[in-house]
């Protein structure tokens, strides 16, 4: 293959992704069959909250105390 042909290749493969990629959202809408859906019955109520609050303050890593003196070990 020459430089001419494999840069050639190249964009029809980008090009070829780009619009597959355009189409995603337009496709999704499409139902060949022509059915509705229907939300399911029963009540909405919102999601209990399961996880407890995040602390004020974040753990810091080992690296971050301060280097031990010498006098600290005598």
């Amino acid at each position: 293959m020459t430089d001419r042909s494999k840069r050639l290749l190249r964009l029809a493969v980008v090009a070829a992704l780009a619009g597959s990629a355009a189409g995603c959202d337009t496709l999704s809408n499409m139902n060949p069959f022509g059915e509705k859906k229907t939300p399911l019955a029963g009540e909405r109520r919102p999601v209990p909250q399961v996880a407890p609050n995040p602390p004020d303050t974040v753990p810091q890593p080992l690296s971050a105390l301060p280097a031990p003196s010498a006098a600290s070990f005598a």
